[in-house]
């Protein structure tokens, strides 16, 4: 009796496993679904926009970049620093984007190896100097930070989102 309850225990075990992400719903703590709350419009990320029109130009052409999903954002104070922790790969050349909505702060954006030395980059400039970019070949596969601030040109902590591209 025990053998034959086995499997079928496994198959609804399996077949329950692979209803429930079906129906996982947003509970406000969440990624919201792409159909959202009923009468909720989806949450739209204006400051990852902003440096995702930024991207645009870097994306097309002959030797595009592809755009990760991935992005990262917060809030920094004016003079603050951020590090974000990355592993890049060396044959690959990658390139960074961070936004804040005022067009009147600075941004930098700089890369240190995994032993805290920077590393040369390609800076990419932007017309407005809310969004400051990066293009890095790593010369090795490994740990990186990318270091992200806020000149005190204003006095307002700001939203940030950084985004990144590779070929």
């Amino acid at each position: 009796m025990k053998v034959r309850s086995f499997p079928l225990l496994v198959v609804f075990t399996l077949g329950v496993v692979s209803i429930v992400p079906l129906r996982a719903q947003n509970t406000g703590g969440g990624v919201p679904s792409l159909k959202g709350e009923e009468g909720a419009a989806p949450v739209i990320d204006e400051v990852k926009l902003i440096a995702q029109r930024a991207a645009i130009a870097s994306l097309g052409g002959e030797d595009p970049f592809v755009l990760r999903e991935s992005s990262w954002s917060g809030v920094i104070d004016p003079g603050k620093a951020r590090l974000i922790q990355l592993q890049l790969f060396k044959r690959n050349e990658y390139q960074f984007w961070m936004a804040v909505p005022d067009r009147k702060a600075g941004v930098n954006v700089s890369i240190y190896n995994g032993k805290g030395e920077l590393i040369e980059t390609g800076n990419v400039t932007h017309a407005s100097g809310n969004v400051a970019g990066l293009i890095i070949r790593p010369r090795e596969t490994g740990v990186y930070y990318l270091r992200i601030s806020l000149q005190t040109t204003i006095k307002t902590p700001q939203k940030w989102s950084v985004i990144y591209a590779y070929r």
